[in-house]
């Protein structure tokens, strides 16, 4: 039987008839109530008119005709308007949003990737808000990258302010960006937990209303200082009755320094504890008895003591802080000089820390409020967490909280950890589920190179596709047995960072800067010419989106600051091996 398609009527192939075109049915014959073609010597698979006219979308269609079998990729390509106005209106809009941070190059496209936690919650609001979790293996550049924010947010006019650097990796970064250092440890500097972090002075300056709501915050976070910093040394909280008599001990110190505008120290308010005042004894409970009230208070004034530099943590709480911080440029306290052994010291500094940290910051926001002066927006750096939520009870719900009001404060927030096991490492079941929900509710993650063991764990927090997490595991992977590799790599990012006259790093200075030992292996360190496969590449993951692959590549600055060395006390070792090995 014949087959009828637009306007064609095409016989079997078993009866030698071809396709029919329009022209060919005028001469058709009928036969029988049958339309016949009439006959050409063409064979069975002749082409139509209307069929050589329009090939289709890859050719030809048809043997020895041209079709493509294989289309390969057009190579994606990103300008700005002025440089790529002829080609409107456009076919499709770019991969990943150019607001932020310039990060490095889209590992697919190769276009800009720029993002941080700030631009991405105030500009783009893409995040609801404005903090960032970056997870990685040790050496893959989880730092690293954790500082271009640090550093690309300071040139937007956000200052950050590192409270708490276990392992002091971002003084350096600190002291480039013209910020203060202030570092803490035992013999060196002293942090003061009744420090007013300018509250009193500011409150001068403040209506009656935001006055009295600072002086009362100041009070909350002096309290809720003092407990936790007695609950680590007791290795169990206050109970209810010491609680009340810590509060009235509190409110007494502060109406007898408020006249004067002193700041007080722990040492003051251990003498009001042994002042007895009438406040006090009515929540004591003495029922008039000195030596009733004697015994009522006697554990918490040994706690007291121990703040007041005759216990486990010294000096550290008993004078006057060293410094103060300054809301106008960048900060880091250094805890460095802390050893990893005396966990509750640490835990107890870096407690002292966030709460000044984060007073300074309420204090900067109400002024604002008042219009006294500009808004300052801050971002506070949390690395290592998982040595800082092992450090003591405490910790975890300090940074639980900050990560719930990171809004209300007006602050961007960025943490980096390992792996997602370590989050899990933490003492007690209950701080454990606090500590995944600190990951859980970070509006970006970017992920680095991971062990295929840590994926269940990684996915209950952040979807992840197969071939993303194939990915992420091969990013992990050491570098190849060659220690030289490919001398032809190049690791640069002109197109990101345009360099202008001043910032240009000419060969001369260069040269210059490398006839320093230090400086020299550093730069040419091995990793440069064959890093490890994974090294400075992520995958940017915002809620269920696709993730955004890039590869993060330091500048010619950066270099020569050094602020991403983080191996300083290894270069004397490997320049010795490099000369053995006669490569020096």
């Amino acid at each position: 039987m014949a087959t009828t398609k637009r306007n064609q009527i095409i016989l079997p192939a078993s009866r030698g008839a071809a396709g029919t075109t329009v022209l060919d049915r005028a001469f058709a014959r009928v036969k029988g109530g049958k339309i016949f073609a009439k006959p050409k010597r063409t064979g069975s698979t002749s082409v139509t008119a209307a069929s050589a006219r329009r090939p289709g979308p890859r050719g030809h269609k048809g043997r020895g005709l041209g079709e493509a079998q294989l289309l390969h990729p057009i190579r994606e390509m990103r300008g700005t308007n002025y440089q790529v106005c002829g080609l409107y209106p456009f076919p499709m809009g770019g991969g990943s949003p150019l607001e932020g941070v310039p990060l490095g190059r889209n590992l697919l496209s190769g276009e800009p990737v720029c993002c941080d936690p700030i631009s991405w919650f105030q500009k783009l609001r893409v995040i609801a808000n404005p903090s960032a979790f970056i997870m990685a293996n040790p050496g893959l550049g989880k730092s690293s990258l954790l500082r271009r924010m640090a550093i690309g947010l300071a040139a937007f006019g956000v200052w950050p302010m590192v409270l708490g650097d276990i392992k002091g990796e971002h003084v350096a970064m600190i002291e480039a960006l013209g910020g203060a250092v202030l570092p803490l440890g035992r013999g060196v500097g002293h942090i003061n937990p009744l420090d007013d972090a300018g509250a009193v002075a500011a409150a001068k300056l403040l209506s009656a209303a935001k006055a009295e709501e600072l002086l009362a915050d100041l009070h909350t976070r002096r309290f809720d200082l003092i407990r936790s910093l007695i609950s680590i040394l007791r290795k169990k909280p206050l109970d209810e009755r010491e609680d009340q008599i810590l509060d009235r001990c509190l409110t007494v110190l502060e109406a007898r320094h408020a006249e004067s505008g002193t700041v007080p120290v722990m040492a003051d308010l251990r003498q009001v504890l042994k002042d007895r005042p009438q406040e006090v004894r009515e929540v004591a409970l003495d029922r008039g008895n000195d030596a009733r009230y004697d015994e009522i208070t006697e554990p918490l004034e040994s706690s007291l003591n121990s703040l007041c530099g005759s216990g486990a943590f010294g000096q550290m709480f008993a004078r006057p802080s060293t410094n103060k911080i300054d809301a106008s440029r960048p900060m880091v306290f250094d805890l460095s000089r802390i050893s990893q052994s005396e966990s509750d010291l640490r835990a107890a500094t870096l407690l002292a820390c966030w709460s000044i940290g984060t007073g300074t910051v309420r204090t900067s926001n109400m002024l604002a409020d008042d219009g006294v002066i500009a808004r300052q927006r801050f971002l506070l750096i949390l690395d290592e967490l998982w040595n800082t939520l092992a450090a003591g009870p405490g910790i975890v719900d300090q940074v639980n909280a900050l990560t719930r009001l990171n809004r209300e404060m007006g602050v961007g927030q960025i943490m980096a950890s390992h792996t997602p096991s370590d989050l899990m490492a933490v003492r007690g079941e209950e701080d454990r589920a606090k500590a995944k929900g600190i990951m859980d509710r970070c509006g970006i993650k970017i992920l680095g190179g991971l062990a295929k063991s840590e994926m269940p764990l990684l996915t209950e927090s952040v979807p992840l596709s197969m071939r993303e997490q194939e990915q992420l595991a091969a990013w992990q992977d050491p570098p190849a047995w060659n220690r030289r590799g490919d001398e032809a790599m190049e690791y640069t990012n002109d197109d990101v960072f345009a360099s202008t006259d001043e910032l240009t790093v000419n060969d001369v200075e260069l040269r210059a800067w490398l006839e320093d030992p230090e400086n020299r292996e550093w730069y040419f360190d091995d990793r440069t010419t064959s890093p490890p496969p994974g090294q400075g590449k992520f995958f940017i993951k915002v809620g269920a989106r696709a993730g955004i692959p890039f590869s993060m590549e330091f500048t010619p600055t950066e270099r020569r600051s050094q602020v991403h060395d983080t191996e300083k006390k290894w270069h004397e070792a490997k320049f010795r091996a490099a000369q053995e090995r006669g490569e020096r």
